[in-house]
């Protein structure tokens, strides 16, 4: 029988954010110590308030549970993580839902390869091991193009940015800045993992239909994360994000000034002003927003420079 709470450095601790999750909790919990039993482990419950006893079940099943002193997803995971940091020594911290959609037996696999030191970072992929009607062809499509727009634009290679089943070695916590409390969360972690430099690999995982009512709000969310995206765009890649706006405004300011300069070839005059010095202006804010990018990304190399994740030996 392996002993959870030893002193000994620990494998895994897995970390379970809840709210309101008394029918799923403990069926959860059950799940996750039966998926580990090999392994020198912990449970780690961070409750956002819940009001129907979801953290006395959870003490009652014995896992450990913490109270978040604000709300939302992102708050719940980063209240965490800082406290597995603060005060549970382990190898690998590992974030689940308390709803069951996710298999605890997947677990096994996203660990191995980093305690193998074969990878930094392990991401599940729920589109290739889905079960029918796990999720609406909605939220399936919003999350590919999210997915698809983040490997795009933030040049991560991964094709499920929003999968809520991840694992990653402890010390990664102090590379990732992780502002966000809400969904957004789990993009700006791999963007912090993949900035610092980690290996980030995927693996397929199960994904099983919700118990209870869904906390989700696809619209909002999806704008929010959209959003995000854009941000870390901007800081992660700055002198790519700034070249684009000021191509797109340079473009048409060159148009403009084109069309402006054939009208004076053919009539020796220039009779729309307002639309020459749109032109003017346009091609000003280009030439500014590539030096903007120039100096931003000056000031992300040197800052990345004392702040690089020693993936070995860390």
């Amino acid at each position: 029988m392996v002993n959870e709470t030893s002193s000994a450095t620990l494998d895994v601790v897995v970390v379970i954010p809840t709210l309101n999750e008394s029918q799923n909790i403990a069926t959860c919990i059950k799940e996750v110590r039966a998926a580990l039993t090999s392994l020198n482990f912990e449970v780690l419950v961070v409750d956002g308030h819940s009001n129907d006893g979801t953290d006395k079940i959870a003490l009652e099943n014995g896992a450990k549970v913490i109270q978040q002193h604000n709300r939302g997803y992102g708050d719940a995971l980063r209240t965490g993580f800082l406290y597995v940091k603060r005060n549970l020594a382990t190898k690998v911290i590992v974030m689940i839902d308390a709803d069951l959609t996710y298999d605890p037996k997947d677990i096994q696999a996203l660990v191995k390869p980093l305690l193998s030191g074969e990878a930094d970072m392990v991401i599940g992929n729920r589109f290739l091991k889905m079960e029918k009607g796990a999720m609406t062809l909605t939220n399936k499509i919003g999350n590919k193009i999210i997915s698809w727009v983040a490997r795009t634009t933030l040049g991560l290679n991964i094709h499920d940015t929003q999968c809520g089943l991840r694992a990653f070695r402890s010390e990664l916590i102090d590379a990732m800045s992780l502002i966000a409390d809400g969904m957004p969360f789990a993009i700006e972690m791999l963007v912090d993992a993949h900035s610092a430099k980690a290996k980030i690999i995927e693996e397929p995982v199960a994904y099983r239909r919700r118990r209870g009512v869904s906390k989700l709000r696809p619209l909002s969310d999806g704008l929010r994360i959209l959003s995000t995206i854009i941000r870390l765009f901007r800081d992660t890649r700055p002198l790519l994000f700034f070249s684009v706006i000021g191509a797109v405004l340079g473009a048409l300011g060159l148009a403009f000034g084109i069309d402006i300069t054939l009208e004076w070839f053919r009539t020796k005059t220039v009779e729309r002003l307002p639309t020459l010095l749109l032109a003017v202006l346009l091609m000003i804010s280009s030439m500014q927003l590539f030096t903007i990018g120039l100096l931003a990304d000056m000031i992300k190399r040197l800052k990345n420079k004392g702040i690089v994740f020693a993936v070995e030996g860390t």
